[in-house]
Formats: structure tokens, sequence, C-alpha cells
């Protein structure tokens, strides 16, 4: 039966998962390790080819040149737990390093088993509990970490860190379950491809040359009129295709690519511009004028790639080399600068070395490898999107971000314990926070209501709608699908968002401009209701609207204020009213500014935004479980007040 409670619980037993543990550990946490796996750190026992390359000994800015995903979310956890501090914490623990070709940092004893041996070792001194167990799910209450699930039973917990790895070799346990575990809680997980992988090729020709490594080649891969991808190094042909190190990088930097829309070739004779090349050609001819042309490319091309040149080239094997056309020797030019291949695929997960794509790094602290939307829930190694070349760098990011994970845990932890101790109501449903929490559908008057009573309790009124109307303003003024999310996530990175209070009342400034009045349209309504469903959106807004509540005694209104953004709010209200009741109002409001208004499409739109809200998958608007419903339906304005207001003071005791 697995242990009954640990302060954190670690799902993993990688070396992000590891060094989470050890980390979290040393800050003074009971911590507990859950790893499924047959043996603790198969996958990293069996990398550098059993060798372990567990770092890159390179600058910061080398290290992040040879990141393909996630190298600005990485910047502040590598800064404090880079390269070189990696290799300090493995000598730390009995392992000489040493640096060969390319960098890249081993063991001395080229043994991976010393680096896994060494920190299993570390962990059991640091008083880390291991269960060989397979979690099955991690429990959240109002928007914080409270248990996970294993398969012999639930282990109670303040904070878990999810290290689970993606999808590749998954013979060493990387099956990619975290990502459904991330997703149930709320994370999104974009598509997960295997990377740094060979690459299948539809040429036959390449099993006629399985085996062969080439040196010095250049690689190119263009989709349409932009080159994704063309360096010079080393590569193999297999029974399949391709491989090695130039390929490896190739297939990081395709993944999820349509391999129908790529053109990749290798160009066999880099350091010769085809003026060169055509002289050397000429050269060579006349020194075997006689010979039968497949006789005449030894000096020019490896001897298992020749019968595939003389195939492609179009040129007749027997044909004497001084009966060479000049058109056919054109060709045979072309095709050693430009040796198309046409891939079509990949080796898959089983022999894939990383997983590309995983848990969006914009729902997560880059500070601390904490959810931005799960208190008490941090994420490290492979289940981010976050991956680099070969060489050193996925592992300095497992390291990377588990040291980041298990220290921040730990510091939760003991946040969490001092609030409790000042607050015992604090996470168990009792007043913590001096704050109003009120959630309901559209028109059920929450805007009118949380202001007034703001007003008369002394509070501070936020309308978080006003900061996703915001957003969906930003999108429609940009020209950009409100359901393009990547084009909305490509939008937050140049949006600013912030509150202002000009006479008591709440002013919306969008990159510096008050656009209060412009966000109150049917338009950017729709747009809001759209863009609040995209976790991105979420997560970029609710470190703004806790910040606001931590500060200052707020009346907060919107669609998860109880559920999401304030669990810890002392008072929640859900309002609510039938739908034709809150059609009606909305359509009186258009027609009292003047605008033409059908009553019937107003209660379209509103049934269309009531389905959005209670069903999407993020967040959905839905009573908290400790908050209390009012229906209005029956209520007008005054009466609604009123009744919140009572609600209010006797829930806070003030």
């Amino acid at each position: 039966m697995a242990a009954k409670r640990a302060d954190i619980v670690v799902i993993g037993g990688g070396p992000a998962g590891y060094t989470a543990a050890i980390f979290a550990a040393r800050s003074g946490a009971d911590v507990l390790l859950a790893d499924k796996a047959r043996r603790p750190l198969m996958k990293l026992r069996i990398s550098g080819k059993g060798r372990c390359n567990l770092t890159n000994n390179c600058t910061d800015e080398e290290f992040f040149d040879n990141i393909f995903r996630g190298g600005r979310f990485l910047r502040s956890a590598e800064s404090r737990f880079g390269p070189h501090d990696i290799m300090d914490f493995v000598q730390g623990l009995g392992v000489p390093l040493k640096t060969e070709r390319g960098r890249r940092v081993f063991p001395v004893s080229d043994r991976a088993d010393d680096v896994a041996q060494a920190l299993i070792d570390e962990a059991k001194r640091c008083g880390v509990r291991v269960i060989r167990e397979e979690v099955k799910d991690i429990e959240q209450n109002d928007g914080e970490v409270t248990s996970v699930m294993t398969t012999s039973g639930r282990i109670g917990c303040s904070a878990a860190v999810l290290a689970t790895g993606g999808r590749s070799y998954p013979a060493t346990g990387s099956t990619g379950d975290g990502y459904a575990m991330a997703s149930r809680l709320g994370h999104s997980v974009s598509g997960t491809y295997p990377a740094l992988v060979s690459l299948t090729c539809r040429e036959e020709w390449c099993a006629q040359a399985e085996g062969l490594s080439l040196r010095n080649v250049k690689l190119t891969c263009r989709k349409k009129k932009k080159v994704l991808f063309s360096e010079q190094g080393e590569m193999l042909f297999t029974s399949k295709g391709i491989s090695g190190p130039l390929v490896l990088t190739l297939s990081s930097l395709i993944a999820g690519e349509d391999p129908e829309s790529l053109d990749t070739w290798i160009d066999l004779k880099p350091s010769l511009d085809a003026q060169t090349l055509d002289k050397r050609l000429l050269r060579d001819m006349q020194e075997m004028s006689n010979r039968a042309f497949k006789n005449s490319l030894g000096e020019l091309l490896p001897k298992s790639l020749i019968p595939v040149i003389v195939e492609l080239s179009g040129i007749d094997p027997e044909k004497k080399v001084n009966g060479i056309t000049a058109a056919e020797r054109n060709k045979l030019r072309e095709l050693l600068k430009h040796l198309p291949l046409t891939v079509t695929g990949t080796g898959g997960w089983n022999e894939a070395i990383v997983t590309a794509g995983g848990v969006s790094t914009r729902e997560v602290d880059p500070r601390t490898m904490g959810s931005r939307l799960v208190r008490g829930l941090y994420l490290a190694g492979e289940i981010l999107d976050a991956d680099g070349a070969t060489g050193g760098y996925n592992l300095t990011i497992a390291f990377s971000t588990g040291h980041a994970a298990g220290i921040a845990a730990a510091e939760y932890l003991k946040e969490k314990e001092n609030t409790e101790a000042k607050d015992p109501g604090y996470g168990t449903g009792g007043r913590s926070m001096n704050a109003i929490a009120i959630d309901g559908p559209a028109g059920a008057g929450k805007s009118s209501i949380a202001k007034a009573a703001a007003k008369e309790l002394g509070f501070i009124y936020v309308d978080t709608g006003a900061l996703y109307r915001a957003i969906g303003l930003s999108a429609l003024r940009n020209g950009i699908d409100i359901q393009d999310r990547e084009g909305i996530n490509r939008l937050l990175e140049v949006t600013k968002v912030d509150l202002g209070y000009v006479d008591g009342e709440q002013r919306v400034f969008l990159n510096g401009d008050d656009v209060s009045g412009q966000i109150r349209t049917e338009e950017v309504s729709m747009a809001a209701s759209a863009v609040s469903a995209q976790p991105e959106v979420r997560a970029f807004l609710l470190d703004l609207q806790r910040d606001l509540a931590r500060k200052n005694d707020v009346v907060m209104d919107g669609r998860d204020i109880g559920t999401v953004v304030l669990p810890e709010a002392g008072c929640k209200i859900f309002l609510t009213a039938s739908a034709e009741e809150r059609a009606m109002r909305r359509y009186k409001q258009l027609l009292e500014k003047g605008e033409k208004a059908d009553y019937e499409a107003v209660l379209e739109d509103l049934r269309k935004r009531d389905y959005n809200d209670t069903h999407r998958e993020i967040a959905p608007l839905k009573l908290a479980d400790d908050g209390i419903e009012i229906d209005t339906t029956e209520l007008d304005l005054e009466g609604s007040i009123r009744k919140v207001i009572e609600t209010a003071k006797e829930k806070l005791g003030i």
C-alpha cells in the first residue's frame, strides 16, 4: 500500500524527477517519488549510447543557440542551474566528468549507470521515499493540489511535480501519460511528435546505400520558398531512409510538418561551387576518357553510392566517358549538388530521442515551473514544450527545470504553512481572503450588482470580463481570427492589459490606451467569450487578477472567479436568472442606447454564449462547491444588490 501522505509527490523517475526530488528534500520538504518504470532512470542509462552525455560545456548563448522550442521560457531556470552548475552538481555527487568533441560532457568512467546511481544515492541520503507505482491522476480542489492517486490508493500532498517525460523510448516508461494528467487539470498540450529521430524516405535506393556514412555533406530542407534547414556535417543511409547528426537535427525542426510539403536534398560536394565542380568533372573525364561511365566515379564518390548516382543520372553505365555529352555532364553535376530525397515520415517513438511538443509553456511560470492554472502543481523535463539538439542539451533542460521545480515546490510549501498558521481557514473553505467572487452567465447583472456592492462596502470593483474583452478587441483590431489559437498566442506576446481607477471607476488600458468604452460592443463581447476559452489567455490574465485581490479588498466578477481565480475568496456568489429574463434585460439596454435590436437574436446569442461558457474544457462556468447561488429572475436591480450585500456581509463577518 502506498504512503498515505507526503509534502510533495514527484511523479516520474527520470533526471528531471530525481533532480526535483533532491532539491525539494534539501530544502526541508518530505518528498515521495513515484516511478512506474521497472528500473529507475532507465532513459538516462541508455543516453549517449550508455555513456550519458549529461550536459554541454558551453556558454549560455551557445546553449540557447541549440534550443529548438522553449528557449525564451527556459532562460530563467537555466540562468540559475545551467550546464556548469549541473557539472558541479554531478561531480559533487562523486562522479568525475570530462568534456569531449562538440563540448559534450560525459562521466570519466563512460558509464551512464554511475550518474544514475549517484542520483539515486543522493535522493536516499536526502530522505526521499521512492515507490514503484504508477500515478493515475493528480487531484485538486478549488484550483489547488490536494493528492495523487496511484494504483494502490490515494496519497495526500500539498504539491506535486509532474516529470513523467514525453513519448520517446516508451520501453523506458515514457508513455505520455503525464500529458493526460496535465490536460485533465486544465493545461493545453500541443501536438507531440518524435524528434531527434531518423527519417524515412520514398527512394528505394536508400536501402542500397544502407550503412554508408557521409561526412562534410550539406543537407537542406525547404518548404515552398522557405529554407527550414541547411547545414553541413555527417549523415548516413538506413534501410528505410536517412539518419545521423544532420538528420536528427532536421527531424526536430520539421516535427509536425506535412512531409509532402517539403523538398529535401543532399549536396555531396558543398565545398565546390557549380563552376568548380564542373571543372573537376571535366578533368576526371579527360583522365578516364576510355573507361565505362560506371567505372569513372571512384575518385568522386563512395563505392556504394556510385550505382545510385549512375542510375539517377540516366547515363548508360557502359558508355565511354569520352562519349558523355555536355548535357549529360550538366545533369551529373546537378545531381551531385542536389541529390533529392522524399521524406515520408520518421522512425517513430521507439527510436526517437526526445518529444517535440508538450504542455504549453505559456501556462507555466518560467521562474518556478509552477502551473499558472493549479496551485501546488509544478512541471519539469520533457513533458514541457521545450527541446533542443543532440549534445546534452535536452538533459540540461531536464536538470535545469527539475531544479527550479523542486526548490519552488518546497518554497510554496513553506508559504502555505505560514499562511495557514496565520489563517486556519486557508484552503479549507474558511475565510482566507477579504474578497467577494461573483460568477454567473451573461446578462445576470453581475457588473451592475458588483459595482454597487463594492461601492457600499468600500471595496474595489474588478470587472474581469473587461480584461478578456480587451484581448478580444486586440484580436479584432489586428485582424486575427478569434479561433486561431496560435495567432492569439503570438498576439499575447505583444499585448499589455492594465486596470486603473479614475474617480473610483474602473478603466481598462490596452497597450497604454484607455479602451474602456470600445470594449462594450456585441462584436467584442463574442470575441471575449471565444478567447476566454483558451488556457493561454486565462493564464496571461490570471496573475493580474490575483495580484489585485492580494493587495486590496475586492469585488470581482466573471465566469470562474470563485472556482479558479480566487478559490480562497471569503464569499463566492453565483448570480443567475432565466435566459429569457437576461435576454430581455440586454434587449432593453440596447434600445435605451438607441441601438437597433431584435429580442430573438439577442436570446439566440445569449444561449450560444451560455453553451460555450458552460461546455468549455478549461474553467467552465459553474457554481463553486462552497458558493451561494442567487437567482435574480424575480428581483429588480435594487433587490438583487441588497441580496448580494447581505450575503457578503454574512459570509465575511462585516
